[in-house]
């Protein structure tokens, strides 16, 4: 080329696909994460080992980071946007737990030691409470209606006040169960309340969203109910405030009717007096009545009587003369 200038040169460049057999030997299975999901993409380092029989090569795996998301996450995203369009998620569609429980439904493992946190959690708090656990299996192929069924039964029991759905911690594939819509549905159709202990605190699953409340983990169940040793204080100062209430309430109202005794007693006594005052001034006037008929009576009587007594000396005096002058006739005969 002129002035010494390189020739150009165009090249032709061609991608192969080549398919790499990554293997990890079961003593180092421990060592590299077990819970990638199908489908998730990731980033491995090991060393290549060349078959050169087969023309082979391997990739003995030591290490495998996540860099992408799984299959399993669309499946998670598909099912909980499936609740969320049906309004299952919704805070308004939350029932209120009861105040005062008396009996508490637990799904779960009869055999778990997420059972034995959960009973001995709501038992440290209130030790008479009544708890009923419905066995059912919480991860694998029969899970799904295991769990359907025990929280099913639970809420045909019309003496459960709370149902509880529990298990312990694992990996994200064994807690998976709980993001299934069929489960979230019959959570949050139950009549009781429903209350949801997945895992540990880190655990997120739909049946959390679904559930009328959370709590973080199995040995948190017990928060769901009030503790027994604060009911009583509570007993006891409302006991207090009652007898001191009642004593005020009886004693305002013995004094009101004190009162009322009282002015009902003066008006009484105020009627009595002058009823037997009036009784009194007619009774005198009767018997001043009576007293002035006796003494025109009397004086009647007497005026008879003095009548009388010249009457009878008129005629005493009337027949002497008349016997004096029979007498004087006698006489001149």
């Amino acid at each position: 080329m002129p002035g010494g200038a390189e020739p150009f040169v165009k090249y032709k460049m061609r991608v192969w696909k080549i398919d790499i057999h990554c293997v990890v030997f079961a003593s180092r299975l421990d060592h590299v994460a077990d819970d990638i999901e199908d489908g998730t993409q990731v980033a491995v380092k090991g060393d290549l080992s060349y078959y050169e029989s087969e023309g082979q090569v391997s990739l003995i795996v030591r290490q495998v980071v996540p860099v992408g998301d799984g299959t399993y996450q669309q499946v998670y995203e598909q099912n909980r946007q499936a609740l969320e369009q049906d309004g299952l998620l919704e805070e308004e569609t939350k029932q209120s737990l009861p105040e005062f429980p008396t009996r508490i439904g637990i799904a779960t493992s009869a055999d778990s030691d997420a059972r034995e946190d959960a009973v001995t959690s709501i038992h440290d708090r209130h030790s008479d409470l009544d708890i009923v656990v419905h066995d059912t299996t919480v991860q694998g192929d029969d899970a799904l209606m295991s769990l359907m069924n025990a929280v099913s039964a639970l809420d045909d029991d019309p003496e459960v006040d709370v149902i509880v759905c529990t298990r312990g911690g694992g990996a994200d594939k064994h807690l998976r169960v709980f993001n299934e819509t069929p489960l979230c549905r019959v959570v949050h159709r139950t009549t009781a309340p429903a209350v949801s202990a997945i895992g540990h605190e880190n655990d997120h699953t739909l049946i959390d969203e679904v559930a009328d409340q959370r709590v973080m983990t199995p040995t948190e169940v017990g928060q769901i109910v009030p503790r027994k040793d604060d009911l009583q204080n509570d007993l006891e100062e409302l006991s207090t405030e009652f007898d001191q209430a009642y004593a005020r309430t009886v004693r305002d109202r013995l004094d009101g009717l004190q009162d009322q005794l009282d002015s009902a007693y003066d008006r009484h006594v105020t009627d009595e007096l002058a009823d037997l005052s009036s009784r009194l001034d007619h009774a005198y006037e009767t018997l001043e009545q009576q007293k002035a008929h006796e003494q025109e009576k009397a004086d009647a009587v007497e005026s008879y009587q003095h009548t009388t007594r010249r009457q009878r000396a008129l005629i005493a005096v009337l027949l002497a003369l008349f016997l004096l002058t029979l007498a004087l006739l006698l006489l001149n005969l």
